[in-house]
Formats: structure tokens, C-alpha cells, sequence
């Protein structure tokens, strides 16, 4: 179901407390189950506040503009570049603050019953299925609530989905699943990295994973910006050195690595505008001339920024 508006507020929030028991959709839409429906919001919107509201497992992202969600209580500035994932029966919070530049949303809301299914089938053997054909399957996957870059794959399968006006069930449930699946292979590689934390107790790594996560959002947001490490530690809640010790444990890279990649991806996304002068993508990536930010592109890539273009 994709729908270009925001449902009333205090009707979805009515419907959710009673499990779309009456199985009325928004647009007087008939749904197949009881429960959170499968809701794709593709909406151009300015000036919009929708809090506290209890979802589905959720993606949230951009076409073009900015959003701000916040799960936890931690707002996250959302653009076209990123998403960001809330679980099911966590409550999440969405704001739109511009009030005249149009923000174009492309939230995916996965159904309950239709994520459950999906990620039993992931999660499980081939055998384990077969052997229990009979019982309804589950799967816990709880998602860290961070942004994630991205992908060739993710933008393929929105863009297959968002490109289709009239779009299918069948080709809907399709793309969705290989969405899921992907968001899953990502989330294993994401327990891999937490293994590498060196600390005695699971719950100690979970800790600091989700601490260093915090490090990350604020690097895709604000690495046009003169960040310091400093900085970077005390938004993690952990002191200087320690924060470096363990980001580069996790990541395999420094901080100022980190950053330096994150601002050549930009930069080889913002040179794909011929309007643009190399100067301008250079300010924007957050370098304060046009040469040394021609020397580091050339280090990273191999290429000097007009290279790159033509």
C-alpha cells in the first residue's frame, strides 16, 4: 500500500491501540489482517510533527530534503543519502521543519505479519520449515537505531518500488523481501563488528557498539564540519582515548578516516552535477579551498575531482 499523505494522526494512533482490528485502512482501504499493515508513505510534505507513535518495523528516508527521527528519545537528522531503522513496538517520533522548501518522504512501514513471515524464512533452516510447516515460525531481530549509508542495493529497490505508480502486490511483497534480506546480511555484519569489541560481558559490547553507533550518526551529519576527536568522544559518552581505541578496533579505522571517506562519497556524488564548480563541492565536504581537497581526492582515488567528473 503506498500512499502520498500523511493518515490523520489521531485516527492511526486510534488504530494502533486496537490492532487495526476493524481492518479499516487509511482512504477507506479494506486490509487483509488484523495488525500493522505494510505502508509505503511516498509524500511531498513541509512543516510536519508526528510523535510518540508506536510502529512496525521501520525505514525511514528521503528522496530529496531532510527529516528528523527520533527513537529513544535521540533525534536523528535523515537525508536522501541515509536511512534509519525503528523496531517493531518501538515508538517513534518524525518532524519535517521546513516550512516551504518540499521534503519528498519515502518511509517504508513493513506489515507485521509480512516481516514475521519474511524473517522466519531468513532465519531459519530449510528443514527447520519443512519439519514445521504447520506452526507459525518466528524471528527476533532487533536492529540497531542508527543511520545507515545507502547502497546500490537499497537504492535499486526503491527506486524499482517508488518508480511504479500502479505497482503490483506480488512485485510489491517481492522487492520488499529482497529489502529485508539485505537489511538482515547488514545487521549479521553489524554483530560481527560488535564481536570485535574487546570486552568481557555481551551486554558491555552491546553498550559500547550502540556508543560508537552515536559517533557515526553525528559523522554522516555533521562531516562537512571541523570535527574533533574530542568532540566525537563526548557525544559517545567516552573518554578521548578510549573512544579512539575502540572505533578503530570496530571500524578498522580511525576516526579522521572515517570522515575522510564519508566526505570523498559525497564529493563523488556531488560531482555527478556538471552545474557545480569543484570549488563549491569542496565547501560543502568541508574543506576550506579547492586544492587541498584535490590533493586528498586524488590520494583516495586516484583521480583529481575533474578526473573523477568527466
Amino acid at each position: 500500500m503506498i500512499l502520498s499523505e500523511f493518515p490523520d494522526l489521531t485516527w492511526l494512533k486510534h488504530q494502533i491501540n486496537e490492532r487495526f482490528a476493524s481492518r479499516q485502512g487509511w482512504g477507506g482501504r479494506i486490509l487483509k489482517n488484523q495488525g500493522w499493515p505494510t505502508v509505503i508513505l511516498n509524500a511531498l510534505a513541509t512543516n510536519v510533527k508526528r510523535d510518540n507513535i508506536r510502529g512496525p518495523l521501520s525505514l525511514f528516508t528521503n528522496i530529496r530534503g531532510t527529516s528528523w527521527v527520533s527513537a529513544g528519545g535521540r533525534p536523528v537528522k535523515i537525508i536522501s543519502d541515509f536511512f534509519f531503522l525503528t523496531n517493531p513496538g518501538q515508538y517513534y517520533s518524525l518532524e519535517i521543519n521546513q516550512k516551504t522548501e518540499l521534503t519528498e518522504t519515502f518511509n517504508i512501514h513493513f506489515g507485521e505479519q509480512f516481516a514475521e513471515e519474511v524473517m522466519a524464512s531468513l532465519s531459519n533452516r530449510p528443514e527447520f520449515l519443512l519439519e514445521h510447516e504447520f506452526e507459525k515460525p518466528t524471528a527476533t531481530v532487533n536492529f540497531y537505531n542508527r543511520l545507515y549509508p545507502k547502497d546500490e542495493v537499497t537504492n535499486r529497490l526503491i527506486d524499482s518500488i517508488r518508480c511504479r505508480p500502479q505497482i503490483e502486490p506480488i512485485f510489491e511483497e517481492e522487492q520488499l523481501y529482497q529489502l529485508l534480506a539485505h537489511l538482515l546480511q547488514q545487521q549479521t555484519q553489524l554483530y560481527k563488528v560488535k564481536q570485535m569489541i574487546p570486552a568481557l560481558k555481551s551486554s558491555t559490547r552491546e553498550e559500547i557498539i550502540k556508543r560508537l553507533f552515536i559517533s557515526t550518526d553525528y559523522i554522516y551529519t555533521f562531516f562537512h564540519q571541523n570535527l574533533s576527536l574530542g568532540e566525537l568522544a563526548q557525544v559517545s559518552c567516552l573518554s578521548k582515548f578510549h573512544f579512539l581505541r575502540l572505533f578503530k578496533t570496530a571500524f578498522g579505522e580511525t576516526p579522521h578516516q572515517f570522515i575522510t571517506k564519508v566526505r570523498v562519497q559525497k564529493a563523488k556524488e556531488l560531482l555527478q552535477s556538471k552545474s557545480l564548480e569543484v570549488g563549491d563541492i569542496a565547501k560543502q565536504v568541508g574543506f576550506n579551498n579547492a586544492s587541498s581537497f584535490s590533493r586528498l581526492f586524488y590520494n583516495q582515488t586516484g583521480a583529481y575531482p575533474t578526473q573523477f567528473r568527466a
